[in-house]
């Protein structure tokens, strides 16, 4: 399997896979919680599968960020604007790898009960879920650059090269209006996001370059 077709095969299955695993099978399996201490009380009651989830969800935020990764990075030529544009992307993605191994990494001693403290616990888990906004904005501005990359260079479908880079500018402008918009509004560009990526692996696999 060569990079094109792995890159491609993240793209299309890693959106799916986080869909399934975070925003289904999480409130199936662990529940919803409206604050960090109800949240904390779920996880000390089931550490075994909140384990399982910790892992299986760092390897999916793996997969969601070094597929485009490695899409931009197939892209990188230092003579044109779009493959200086896909270079900067791809430095994007690796960064959203480290935010992920760093954020699902702080939730391990806590799973663990290794904490000194439930306020301990609670405060390492506020951050490490709070690492997360900086992974969707590193994700928001790799897809706008990744977006008009694949658009100037035309190589891939012209429509999908454009849904990610609209992917990337509504989810640009939910970050500009949050505490404005309603909760459920801003979710949609998320959604759109993991469409818009499924979209482009799709196409990635069928073009000829």
């Amino acid at each position: 399997m060569n990079s094109k077709s792995l890159s491609s095969w993240m793209l299309i299955v890693s959106p799916i896979l986080f869909f399934v695993v975070f925003i289904i099978g999480w409130d199936v399996v662990i529940g919803s919680s409206e604050t960090t201490a109800e949240e904390l009380a779920n996880i000390m009651t089931q550490t075994s599968t909140v384990s399982i989830f910790a892992v299986l969800g760092t390897a999916i935020f793996i997969s969601l960020a070094a597929g485009p990764a490695l899409l931009a990075w197939s892209k990188v030529d230092s003579s044109t604007l779009e493959g200086n544009l896909a270079f900067i992307a791809t430095m994007i993605f690796g960064a959203m790898i480290t935010i992920a191994l760093l954020s699902m990494g702080m939730g391990f001693p806590v799973i663990a009960g290794d904490t000194e403290s439930m306020l301990e616990a609670e405060w390492i888990w506020s951050v490490s879920d709070s690492m997360f906004a900086g992974l969707f904005l590193a994700w928001t501005f790799g897809n706008i650059l990744l977006g008009a990359s694949l658009w100037i260079e035309n190589k891939i479908n012209k429509i999908a090269s454009g849904i990610l880079l609209l992917a990337g500018i509504l989810m640009l402008i939910m970050h500009l209006l949050i505490g404005v918009v309603p909760e459920d509004v801003g979710f949609i560009p998320f959604i759109f996001a993991l469409v818009a990526t499924v979209i482009v692996g799709v196409f990635n696999l069928r073009s000829e370059s």
